[in-house]
């Protein structure tokens, strides 16, 4: 992890994380809550959150029809509320699998993000994001949990990267892959072929109590086409 002073970050600076640091650093936090299981299977985000991080749940709270998830940081950076959108709480599989998504997007800011919100960082008011520095928060809608192209707003990316990590955790979901794995060409790689993706999403996605577009982008990530596993 790195930071670097930019002027025009709603933050004074921007955040550098690469992806398998931020695997890595959902991991240990699992394993610090003893949250992480020894076998692939769903991840208790709700109590991880709570336990590891000592902040409030809220799911009563309505900040607006696109605000699916939101975030609010002490004075000293401590994330000390995470809130889930009532409208996603409405009980049925789907539903609750969203709600288990936006809880781990808000980790992704709990756990990565607290260092922008200390009192040494420009404490000034922001229009055109969904962070809010001078309230100490952020507000996540829907299109920055769907949209794939990049906007600027690398918190966002660095959140749903923590989304993989903390309800597929790495090590987890290449061990629940392993059965679906062929192997291709003379070279001895092994993959996932196309034809099955579609199939092997859907049940990862049981395993792992996730909706099957989360485990398919995870998949795509950790065991792309193009052959070799991500390292």
């Amino acid at each position: 992890m790195r930071t670097q002073r930019n002027p025009s970050s709603p933050f004074g600076r921007t955040l550098y994380l690469k992806r398998d640091e931020i695997d890595q650093m959902c991991e240990e936090a699992l394993l610090d809550a003893k949250i992480l299981p020894a076998t692939p299977c769903a991840i208790q985000i709700d109590q991880f959150i709570e336990s590891y991080f000592k902040c409030s749940l809220d799911f009563g709270t309505d900040l607006g029809a696109d605000v699916m998830g939101f975030t609010f940081f002490s004075p000293n950076g401590a994330p000390t509320v995470v809130g889930v959108s009532p409208t996603l709480c409405d009980g049925d599989k789907v539903t609750n699998r969203r709600v288990r998504t936006t809880l781990a997007h808000e980790g992704g800011h709990c756990l990565l993000h607290p260092i922008l919100f200390m009192p040494d960082i420009d404490n000034r008011s922001l229009f055109g994001t969904n962070v809010d520095v001078q309230n100490r928060r952020i507000l996540c809608r829907k299109q920055d949990f769907e949209s794939r192209r990049y906007d600027g707003r690398w918190w966002e990316v660095q959140a749903n990267c923590a989304i993989g990590g903390f309800l597929l955790p790495k090590r987890l979901f290449r061990a629940a892959c392993e059965k679906y794995l062929e192997q291709v060409g003379s070279l001895g790689l092994r993959e996932i072929p196309a034809a099955k993706r579609e199939m092997v999403s859907r049940e990862l996605a049981n395993v792992f109590d996730v909706n099957p577009k989360v485990a398919a982008i995870r998949l795509e990530n950790l065991f792309p086409l193009s052959g070799q596993p991500e390292l």
